[in-house]
Protein backbone atom coordinates (compact mmCIF):
# COMPACT_ATOMS: atom_id res chain seq x y z
CA UNK A 1 0.00 0.00 0.00
CA UNK A 2 1.24 3.24 -1.03
CA UNK A 3 1.95 5.66 1.92
CA UNK A 4 0.88 8.73 -0.08
CA UNK A 5 -2.28 6.65 -0.13
CA UNK A 6 -2.87 5.44 2.87
CA UNK A 7 -1.72 9.01 4.02
CA UNK A 8 -4.69 10.35 2.15
CA UNK A 9 -7.17 8.12 3.40
CA UNK A 10 -6.13 9.11 7.48
CA UNK A 11 -6.65 12.94 5.91
CA UNK A 12 -10.51 11.57 4.81
CA UNK A 13 -10.97 9.95 7.78
CA UNK A 14 -10.19 12.53 10.06
CA UNK A 15 -12.12 15.18 8.40
CA UNK A 16 -15.11 13.24 7.77
CA UNK A 17 -15.47 11.58 11.36
CA UNK A 18 -14.32 12.09 15.10
CA UNK A 19 -11.50 9.83 15.94
CA UNK A 20 -10.21 10.04 19.02
CA UNK A 21 -7.39 7.26 19.33
CA UNK A 22 -4.72 5.37 16.92
CA UNK A 23 -6.82 2.19 17.49
CA UNK A 24 -9.95 3.60 16.47
CA UNK A 25 -8.13 5.28 13.42
CA UNK A 26 -6.51 1.72 12.50
CA UNK A 27 -9.92 -0.04 12.66
CA UNK A 28 -11.08 2.61 9.82
CA UNK A 29 -8.36 2.38 7.97
CA UNK A 30 -8.51 -1.52 8.09
CA UNK A 31 -12.35 -1.32 6.80
CA UNK A 32 -10.86 0.44 3.87
CA UNK A 33 -8.31 -2.17 3.54
CA UNK A 34 -5.61 -0.71 4.80
CA UNK A 35 -3.53 -2.92 7.59
CA UNK A 36 -1.06 -0.92 9.42
CA UNK A 37 0.87 -0.78 12.53
CA UNK A 38 0.23 1.81 15.41
CA UNK A 39 4.12 2.96 15.18
CA UNK A 40 2.92 3.40 11.16
CA UNK A 41 -0.26 5.72 12.17
CA UNK A 42 1.77 7.48 14.80
CA UNK A 43 4.48 8.63 12.13
CA UNK A 44 1.54 9.15 9.41
CA UNK A 45 -0.33 11.83 11.81
CA UNK A 46 2.96 13.47 12.78
CA UNK A 47 3.74 13.97 9.12
CA UNK A 48 -0.02 14.96 8.03
CA UNK A 49 0.58 17.43 11.02
CA UNK A 50 -2.17 16.20 12.50
CA UNK A 51 -2.42 16.69 16.28
CA UNK A 52 -4.75 14.99 19.22
CA UNK A 53 -7.43 17.26 20.54
CA UNK A 54 -10.11 16.23 23.25
CA UNK A 55 -12.50 16.14 20.73
CA UNK A 56 -10.19 13.93 18.66
CA UNK A 57 -7.63 14.18 15.73
CA UNK A 58 -7.11 17.87 13.81
CA UNK A 59 -5.13 19.53 11.30
CA UNK A 60 -2.65 21.54 13.08
CA UNK A 61 -2.72 25.04 11.51
CA UNK A 62 0.91 26.17 12.16
CA UNK A 63 3.89 24.87 11.16
CA UNK A 64 4.62 23.36 7.79
CA UNK A 65 2.55 21.96 5.78
CA UNK A 66 0.96 18.31 5.73
CA UNK A 67 2.55 15.89 3.68
CA UNK A 68 0.33 14.12 1.83
CA UNK A 69 0.87 14.34 -1.95
CA UNK A 70 4.36 13.32 -3.15
CA UNK A 71 5.94 16.04 -5.16
CA UNK A 72 5.20 16.49 -8.16
CA UNK A 73 8.78 16.41 -9.63
CA UNK A 74 8.35 12.60 -8.43
CA UNK A 75 5.04 11.75 -10.21
CA UNK A 76 6.46 13.19 -13.49
CA UNK A 77 8.98 11.63 -13.61
CA UNK A 78 7.37 7.95 -12.76
CA UNK A 79 4.40 8.46 -15.12
CA UNK A 80 5.16 11.21 -17.78
CA UNK A 81 5.81 9.86 -21.45
CA UNK A 82 5.96 12.90 -23.68
CA UNK A 83 5.52 16.63 -23.35
CA UNK A 84 4.37 18.29 -26.63
CA UNK A 85 3.18 22.52 -27.35
CA UNK A 86 0.10 22.65 -29.52
CA UNK A 87 -0.50 26.77 -29.76
CA UNK A 88 -1.49 27.66 -26.46
CA UNK A 89 -1.77 24.04 -24.69
CA UNK A 90 0.82 21.57 -23.17
CA UNK A 91 0.05 18.06 -24.20
CA UNK A 92 1.43 15.47 -21.83
CA UNK A 93 1.05 11.84 -22.86
CA UNK A 94 1.46 9.09 -19.68
CA UNK A 95 0.94 5.89 -19.06
CA UNK A 96 -2.86 4.58 -18.45
CA UNK A 97 -4.51 5.68 -16.22
CA UNK A 98 -2.10 8.31 -14.55
CA UNK A 99 -3.28 11.18 -16.71
CA UNK A 100 -5.01 12.55 -13.75
CA UNK A 101 -2.38 12.06 -10.86
CA UNK A 102 -0.59 14.14 -12.99
CA UNK A 103 -2.94 17.03 -13.47
CA UNK A 104 -3.23 17.57 -9.90
CA UNK A 105 0.63 17.38 -9.24
CA UNK A 106 1.28 19.63 -11.76
CA UNK A 107 -2.06 21.75 -10.87
CA UNK A 108 -0.73 22.44 -7.26
CA UNK A 109 2.64 24.62 -8.59
CA UNK A 110 -0.16 26.88 -8.84
CA UNK A 111 1.65 28.21 -11.84
CA UNK A 112 0.35 31.39 -13.01
CA UNK A 113 0.64 31.34 -16.40
CA UNK A 114 -1.51 28.29 -16.11
CA UNK A 115 -5.19 28.65 -16.98
CA UNK A 116 -6.47 25.26 -15.97
CA UNK A 117 -5.64 21.29 -16.55
CA UNK A 118 -8.16 18.43 -18.02
CA UNK A 119 -7.36 14.94 -17.66
CA UNK A 120 -8.26 11.73 -19.45
CA UNK A 121 -6.72 8.35 -19.28
CA UNK A 122 -2.99 9.00 -20.33
CA UNK A 123 -3.30 12.52 -21.44
CA UNK A 124 -3.42 15.60 -19.74
CA UNK A 125 -4.13 19.21 -21.34
CA UNK A 126 -2.81 22.41 -20.05
CA UNK A 127 -4.34 25.40 -21.49
CA UNK A 128 -2.45 28.69 -20.95
CA UNK A 129 -3.44 32.15 -22.55
CA UNK A 130 -0.70 32.50 -24.50
CA UNK A 131 1.72 30.14 -26.73
CA UNK A 132 5.12 32.24 -25.30
CA UNK A 133 3.21 30.92 -21.85
CA UNK A 134 2.49 27.44 -23.14
CA UNK A 135 6.49 26.97 -24.16
CA UNK A 136 7.35 28.59 -20.55
CA UNK A 137 5.16 25.60 -19.19
CA UNK A 138 6.77 22.96 -20.72
CA UNK A 139 10.57 24.09 -19.91
CA UNK A 140 8.79 23.97 -16.12
CA UNK A 141 7.90 20.53 -16.56
CA UNK A 142 11.17 19.31 -18.37
CA UNK A 143 13.07 21.01 -15.23
CA UNK A 144 11.41 18.73 -13.06
CA UNK A 145 12.18 16.05 -14.65
CA UNK A 146 16.12 17.40 -14.23
CA UNK A 147 15.80 17.16 -10.79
Amino acid sequence: MDKYYRRNQILALVSRDRITTQAELRRKLAQRGIRVTQATVSRDLEKLGLAKTRTGYTLVTAGPAPEAQPEASLVLKEFLREVKLAANLVVIKTHPGNAHTVAVALERQDWPEVVGAVAGDDTVLIATQKATDAARTRRKIMQMLAR
